[in-house]
């Protein structure tokens, strides 16, 4: 097993890592850190529960330019909870990098998302809907992301939401790294990713 402090992180997030108990890295994260890192399209195909979150974030939250009042990075779910669980470990990486982010999903109050999409986040975290909502009312700004990750690709297919994910890869950077995560390929999935990426690099575990 390989250890975070391997990878070459900052000493400040190998330590929020170590704080909460995770030390070493698990199998996705030891094969996809170093291909995101590279700047690589990845097909990251591993269940739920294997460190996948850890996996896109850490290699992302090394890209973002802290100073820069742009989001640069957009992650995309298919359900509220998920955006959540990745935004609380999204904080507490943030806190050691300088790096802000914002969590945005349907249910929430949209004149509060409004307001914190004003502070500039660098990192955005969400559900397709809401995303798209923010986007038609002109109070967000995805022109600059150029880090893209699609979180449980199978369950936004099942959900209905492949459309509403290839509106949100429109309104990116045409230079934006994708990344996909699913625990299962379907065709579906894998023609958004046929259609999308350059050159990805595919991971199974």
């Amino acid at each position: 097993m390989i250890s975070f402090a391997d990878f070459g992180l900052a000493p400040s997030v190998v330590e929020t890592l170590r704080l909460h108990g995770i030390k070493e890295a698990t199998p996705v994260q030891e094969r996809a850190i170093p291909a995101v890192r590279a700047g690589r399209d990845v097909i990251v195909q591993a269940q739920t529960g294997t460190g996948k979150t850890l996996a896109f974030l850490l290699p992302i939250f090394e890209k973002i330019k802290a100073q820069a009042d742009v989001a640069q990075a957009l992650v995309v779910t298919p359900t509220r909870e998920l955006a959540i669980q990745i935004a609380k470990v999204a904080g507490r990486l943030g806190e050691a990098a300088g790096i802000t982010s914002l969590v945005i999903y349907g249910g929430q109050d949209i004149e509060r998302q409004k307001q914190k999409l004003r502070r500039h986040p660098q990192l955005i975290i969400g559900t397709p809907g809401r995303l798209l909502d923010h986007l038609r009312r002109g109070t967000i700004d995805l022109s600059h992301v150029n880090k893209f990750v699609l979180d449980e690709a199978d369950e936004m297919m099942k959900l209905g939401f492949i459309e509403d994910v290839e509106l949100l890869l429109h309104e990116v950077a045409d230079d934006r790294q994708f990344m996909l995560f699913s625990a299962t390929m379907p065709d579906r999935v894998r023609g958004l990713a046929k259609a999308y990426m350059k050159a990805p690099e595919e991971i199974i575990i």
